[in-house]
């Protein structure tokens, strides 16, 4: 039977901070069957059925991150709304929340940034990955954007000025009549579920469900993966859009210094060369494609390409420094343009979301329509670009994905093969 449709002709609006987080939201809707679509600029599609924006404000200031979260609002109305954040609480969280509530005027809004298939978790307003508080983890020690705050009560007070309250898993598993009114009838503004597994998320989304739509969801992927039971099914039984070009290379550019990318690299080194990008910050150049960092690396990509292999080119392994967090997604971006024409690359495997968008952008891949996933998480889709036909494209978070996920990525950048 045909499931009741709270968001109607309308479909779903994602706005997420990063490339990334707008990719891997829609992933699973685009699996499902929806008409799903996402883009780096206006204007949006009116025919998708989810639809997903970038504001690309992770790294920005406050002042500019709400800004840009007020426009796109205003320009996704009268969609309904979901505001993607990071699961690892990265970003300008609390400001771009409170930007969305001052445009809708919701009634209650539900903060749940737990990925339990990604090992992050929620537990008494305490964001956790692999059990281990946030801050007191890698991301805590990134020489950049370091998360300072684990608890999402704590930010969330301290960052929007409004009323915050918890729920906890045993009343998560009271089931989604329960927690639809113990919400209602509470007196707080925003209310921050705890979550350990994808099931907590299900029953948050079934919440909202019976809420009938006048609530604000705010999560990351995990709980944007639930919310298809907000759209109930596909407006039509349609065939999966065409896969892009023929069969070519795969170029995989990893701007990511997370561990978990380090290892797929290493897993994928079997099957693809790797090229690993010159640790010093000069040797960057990030503007300048003359320079020699910038010649040897794309000289030397374009001698494996002539051999027929799919490559990767990664700044995974190199010292971590501040100047090449800034200097490597320019870079990587020039090298993608020059290989991109007549080497035949057929598909893109982008790591890191200043890195997909700085790729995306130069090479004008917007929008991009979202095939399905290779992994949860991990979206797949095919995009037209400036030069003329199309790409197919993979993005991926850092931290995301199983130490197989570049592997079960070349079938698809290769040949088009998406399970």
């Amino acid at each position: 039977m045909r499931r009741k449709t709270i968001m109607g002709k309308l479909g779903l609006a994602v706005i997420a901070d990063d490339l990334t987080g707008a990719m891997d939201s829609c992933g699973y809707f685009g699996r499902l069957g929806f008409a799903t679509t996402v883009h780096l600029d206006a204007p949006f599609s009116s025919a998708s059925e989810v639809l997903a924006v970038t504001t690309n404000s992770r790294a920005e200031t406050p002042a500019v991150a709400r800004a840009r979260v007020i426009e796109a609002v205003r320009r996704l109305s009268p969609r309904p709304i979901f505001k993607k954040i990071d699961s690892t609480l990265r970003g300008n969280i609390g400001v771009e929340l409170a930007a969305v509530l001052d445009e809708l005027g919701t009634d209650k809004t539900i903060v749940a940034p737990a990925f339990p298939e990604m090992g992050r978790t929620t537990v008494r307003g305490v964001m956790r990955v692999y059990g281990v508080a946030v801050s007191e983890t890698h991301f805590g020690a990134d020489p950049v954007f370091p998360v300072k705050e684990s608890s999402v009560l704590s930010l969330l007070r301290q960052s929007t000025g409004r009323r915050v309250a918890s729920v906890s898993i045993e009343q998560i598993e009271a089931g989604p009549g329960s927690l639809q009114a113990r919400i209602a009838e509470g007196r707080q503004d925003i209310w921050v579920c705890d979550a350990t597994q994808t099931a907590h998320l299900t029953t948050i989304a079934r919440a909202a469900a019976l809420a009938e739509g006048r609530w604000l969801l705010c999560g990351s992927t995990g709980l944007a993966r639930e919310t298809h039971v907000l759209l109930g099914e596909p407006a039509r039984k349609r065939e999966r859009p065409d896969p892009g070009p023929s069969a070519g290379r795969a170029l995989a550019l990893v701007g990511s210094l997370n561990p978990v990318s380090a290892g797929q690299l290493l897993r994928a080194e079997e099957r693809l060369a790797l090229i690993g990008l010159d640790s010093h910050p000069d040797g960057l150049a990030a503007r300048n494609t003359s320079s020699s960092g910038f010649g040897k690396t794309l000289e030397e990509a374009r001698r494996l390409l002539a051999q027929g292999r799919s490559l990767a080119i990664s700044s995974t392994f190199s010292p971590r420094h501040p100047e090449m967090k800034a200097g490597v997604p320019s870079f990587l971006a020039g090298i993608a343009e020059s290989l991109a024409k007549g080497h035949n690359v057929s598909g893109l495997f982008l790591s890191g979301g200043d890195v997909a968008w700085a790729v995306c952008r130069r090479l004008g891949l917007s929008p991009i329509s979202i095939l399905g996933e290779v992994e949860p998480g991990v979206p797949a889709g095919v995009a037209g670009w400036d030069e003329g036909g199309s790409l197919r494209i993979i993005t991926k978070a850092g931290g995301f994905g199983s130490r197989e996920v570049i592997v079960k990525a070349l079938p698809f950048l290769e040949r088009g093969e998406l399970s």
